[in-house]
């Protein structure tokens, strides 16, 4: 009983000295992301291109001409030489951070820069000059934070968040960090679309446009570019050497991939395949969608089917992997076809009879029945850790975890290696 009164005791007086349990405020401790800035003008200084650098963890690759781009993530652009695929050269650097994301059409090359679309002319590819820039197209892009840790809060007009910094932060127990949605940041995006293996010309126009890998959110239609980001699909109006913003769309699943084909585009999303249609290419209208079960999911298209592949595990959703083969003749309907099962699959390319997929290391099927295209492999090759592929006029390139590789597969019995250039692992 004594103690009974000797807390109760306790107790009043702590809510005579303080006024009420309720203004006590209590600390939690935790590891976050704290933004590092850079500011805006420092950001957008123009940098131009350099002496080539060595790769050290590419991205996406994009194929102008005999010049291939590949994105240095979030670094900038490497430009290669490819007029002789057996003996590529690495011929300059273009230092851009945030980027992603490339294309070229038209001598232009378009790249995503965090928030900006920049672009370069490529008149001569191997000397990009830096001719324009639209600035905060792409609002609240992120950098990856390569960890679980919440981000704090942001001051958006403090500059461009660049990096994190993890630090241990106390704060009052009602402040609650921010943990982002694995979409929200531009970086984790990991999947996109390619062309089907053939350089396309606008119909609008006289210029080429590249070839990009299955990884790639950008695309050329005639004279407009499409991205695809955050959920929504942005349109580009491409005049003069300029882009101009013009129509978007919220997509309401997780957009991750874009190709266009046939005066359509195929948007892959995280919960299946979308069609827009292009009658009218300043405003896509959506024809109709199928779903899928829930994974990372590039699309390419030759004919009447799309092939996608659905990665599952890590942010992209369940265990189960796939590659779907999906009817399009009717593109207001679309059907599934066939579904075979994959290991780990990412990007794949088309051309011709040939579907090429970066499943464990890049399995090359036979695709004269799409039907029966997972049962027909034609030949593996395991020694790599394909990210991404282009193939074109008998040369495949692959941009894998340690590099680019080069095949000619003109002899489809007999497929070879004709080049590796190595990332730099020091």
């Amino acid at each position: 009983m004594k103690k009974k009164i000797v807390f109760l005791t306790c107790t009043s007086a702590l809510f005579l000295i303080f006024g009420g349990c309720d203004q006590v405020e209590s600390t939690i401790t935790y590891k976050a992301n704290d933004p590092v800035y850079m500011s805006f003008i420092e950001f957008r200084g123009t940098k131009g291109a350099t002496a080539p650098q060595k790769m050290v963890n590419p991205g996406k690759i994009c194929l102008y001409g005999d010049y291939l781009f590949i994105n240095e993530v979030s670094k900038g652009i490497h430009v290669i030489d490819n007029s002789n695929p057996a003996a590529p050269a690495m011929v300059a650097f273009v230092e851009l951070l945030g980027n992603i994301d490339i294309t070229v059409s038209d001598g232009i090359l378009y790249a995503d820069s965090f928030i900006d679309l920049v672009l370069f002319d490529v008149t001569n590819p191997a000397q990009p000059i830096e001719c324009g820039r639209v600035e905060d197209v792409f609002p609240n892009v992120l950098p990856a934070t390569g960890n679980e840790y919440p981000i704090r809060e942001i001051d958006w007009k403090k500059g461009v968040v660049i990096d994190w910094e993890v630090k241990t932060i106390r704060e009052k127990e009602e402040f609650r960090p921010y943990y982002p949605c694995p979409y929200c940041s531009y970086l984790a995006l990991a999947d996109a679309a390619s062309w089907n293996g053939s350089m396309r010309y606008s119909t609008a126009g006289s210029g080429l446009t590249s070839v990009t890998g299955s990884m790639s959110r950008f695309a050329v239609y005639d004279d407009y570019l499409y991205v695809v980001i955050n959920n929504v699909l942005k349109v580009f109006s491409l005049y003069n050497n300029t882009a101009i913003k013009g129509y978007e769309q919220y997509v309401s699943w997780n957009v991750e991939t874009i190709f266009p084909y046939d005066q359509k585009l195929f948007l892959g999303t995280s919960n299946g395949m979308m069609i827009y249609g292009l009658s009218d290419p300043a405003k896509p209208n959506q024809l109709s969608s199928i779903a899928h079960i829930v994974g990372c999911d590039p699309v390419v298209v030759q004919g009447d089917y799309a092939y996608v592949t659905i990665r599952g595990g890590n942010v992209c959703g369940q265990n189960l992997s796939l590659l779907e083969v999906i009817d399009i003749s009717n593109p207001v309907m679309p059907l599934l076809k066939a579904s075979f099962t994959m290991t780990e699959p990412y990007g794949l390319g088309i051309d011709e009879n040939m579907l090429f997929v970066c499943d464990q290391g890049l399995a090359i099927f036979d695709a004269t029945n799409p039907g029966q295209v997972g049962t027909k492999l034609i030949k593996r090759f395991s020694s790599i850790r394909g990210f991404d592929v282009i193939p074109y006029n008998g040369t495949l390139m692959l941009i894998g975890n340690d590099g680019l590789y080069q095949y000619d597969y003109s002899d489809v019995n007999n497929i070879k290696e004709l080049s590796a250039i190595k990332i730099d692992k020091n």
